[in-house]
């Protein structure tokens, strides 16, 4: 939704002190270059495969719907915003991740006052400061049109020793990009998520927290989520919506994995996960941290997992704006481990893989 042409903005700016210094402890740890460190221990068996031959779909029953409840809102701004010349959003709530020092453009399609600016313009470049941090823009509209734009510092990854940053394990990235793909290059930095960052709500329905790596951890962990995915993300969420089961955020069982923790659990170290972007989500309508019965039968199984994995295939022919996002799209049944899932990813071409019959 676009805001009404020549509509002026008015920007706070509110800059957080900068992220405090990460502390280690010194129980359960193993002897590296660095401090002592925590061991990486695995935490939830779930496997990232390479993809697989997409097969007939399994057979469906008519999807459960959940009870009454106030109508999801999907909170937009009521202008679009475009970020690095790139993704574009209109959501109420977004959150822009930088290196120290990057310049990111950012551009929206009415007149912004920026900060330090003398006159109205719709294009601004913003510097990262040097040291980790969280600075907030509040952009208002004549109209009620209204952003909250997070802007977030990252620690530069070159700060490392022996794949550990302040007592973290973050473990070693492949030296050259799959495929030679953008997507696959090691990342410059990470977000430290000290203090309250983790209840950061980095758009209308998510928080930072729900994508920290499971590795067991001393001190402040760091993670990694690309804005991209959030977009898709919340794209996903008002389908789920829309399709009659009514919840504020999706289940995310695995967000972001250091390359430690992803090779022990026995991933590929070409994982979208270490990158930040991909998600193994799951619709929770009961608030239990499982998969619901989506299809009404009375058990939790497969079928449930198929139905969210068939609403995002269709995305891509019913949403424009979806089938901007490709990547990749995997079906997981329950183990005794986990529930179902599905893993959503923002690679940039189309993967398939875990869809059964029968």
């Amino acid at each position: 939704m676009r805001a009404p042409a020549g509509a002026l903005c008015a920007l706070a700016l509110a800059a957080a002190a900068p992220l405090a210094p990460a502390q280690s402890s010194a129980s359960d740890l193993v002897r590296a270059p660095a401090p002592r460190l925590a061991p990486v221990r695995a935490m939830e068996p779930v496997a990232d495969p390479e993809p697989l031959r997409l097969e007939a779909p399994v057979p469906r029953l008519s999807p459960r719907r959940a009870p009454p409840r106030a109508p999801f809102a999907r909170k937009q701004a009521g202008f679009n915003l475009t970020l690095r010349g790139e993704l574009v959003t209109d959501l109420a709530v977004f959150t822009v991740f930088a290196r120290p020092g990057e310049r990111v453009l950012l551009e929206a399609d009415a007149p912004v006052r920026w900060p330090g600016a003398t006159a109205p313009s719709p294009r601004h470049v913003w510097t990262a400061p040097s040291q980790p941090g969280l600075s907030t823009l509040i952009l208002e509209g004549e109209e009620g049109a209204a952003m909250t734009l997070n802007l977030v510092t990252m620690r530069a990854l070159a700060e490392a020793r022996g794949g550990v940053l302040n007592g973290y394990r973050i473990g070693e990235y492949p030296s050259e990009p799959y495929r030679g793909e953008a997507a696959y290059r090691a990342p410059e930095a990470l977000v430290e998520v000290s203090g309250a960052l983790a209840n950061l709500r980095v758009t209308p329905h998510f928080t930072l927290g729900q994508f920290l790596c499971k590795q067991a951890h001393d001190g402040t962990p760091y993670v990694l989520v690309t804005e991209a995915l959030l977009v898709k993300l919340e794209h996903i969420l008002e389908a789920v919506n829309e399709a009659g089961w009514r919840v504020d955020t999706l289940g995310v069982m695995s967000g972001y994995r250091t390359p430690a923790y992803n090779r022990a659990i026995g991933n590929g170290a070409n994982s979208r996960h270490v990158y930040g972007g991909a998600a193994d989500i799951f619709i929770d309508l009961e608030g239990d941290g499982r998969m619901s019965d989506l299809n009404g039968d009375g058990v939790v199984d497969r079928r449930d997992a198929a139905l969210l994995f068939d609403l995002i295939e269709n995305l891509y022919g019913a949403s424009p704006d979806f089938a901007r996002h490709l990547g990749g799209l995997g079906e997981y049944g329950p183990t005794r481990f986990h529930g179902g899932f599905v893993h959503v990813d923002e690679r940039g071409w189309r993967a398939r893989w875990g869809r059964r019959t029968g």
